[in-house]
């Protein structure tokens, strides 16, 4: 008895920690013209597709996010999921390729900790 006991505390810390490691992913893509689109995929991998990436903050077309910032010049976002504090990522890979006789970049998005503010952000929100 003793050993299924703690085989199931083990189990459910566990299952209680695979959450902390679990992130969220953006892919990138920037056409010739400069316009950003993007795919979300979500930590339980759900993904959504064609999203405005374009520089600044919108609302994306992903259940439950209410805000998503991106800065490309600093190669990091931030974005606020319902009943959540601000999460971040940075971009992880960039490359260059020809499309349709311009250059193209593509990109990788990995969540991270946030280690910077937006204006008007107090420290520790």
């Amino acid at each position: 008895m003793r050993f299924t006991s703690n085989l199931t505390a083990i189990l459910a810390l566990l299952s209680s920690t695979a959450s902390v490691f679990a992130v969220d992913h953006l892919r990138t893509s920037t056409g010739p013209n400069g316009v950003s689109g993007g795919t979300w995929t979500t930590s339980n991998g759900a993904v959504y597709g064609n999203l405005n990436v374009n520089e600044g903050c919108r609302t994306l077309a992903v259940p439950g996010m209410t805000d998503f910032c991106i800065d490309w010049a600093n190669r990091r976002a931030h974005f606020y999921f319902e009943g959540q504090g601000k999460r971040c990522m940075r971009q992880t890979t960039s490359d260059s390729y020809n499309c349709n006789g311009g250059t193209c970049h593509r990109g990788e998005w990995d969540e991270v900790f946030c280690n910077w503010r937006v204006a008007g952000e107090k420290e520790g929100e």
